[in-house]
């Protein structure tokens, strides 16, 4: 991680996950659910939401 400007660079698999670390003290989600909810997004956006790939939808 680098300490100057709070950037972390995460290899898994072939992807490659760059993160900034950013602190709102008012906040009231954890870290967790921010993550949660992030992860959940992307893969509805990836598989859309009948947890298929779109090219293996029922037409």
């Amino acid at each position: 991680m680098n300490k100057e400007n709070n950037v972390s660079e995460y290899k898994i698999g072939r992807t490659t996950y760059i993160v900034t670390l950013v602190f709102n003290p008012a906040s009231k989600e954890h870290l967790t659910d921010i993550l949660q909810r992030l992860i959940n997004r992307e893969c509805e956006e990836m598989l859309g939401e009948s947890g298929q790939e779109p090219e293996k939808q029922a037409v």
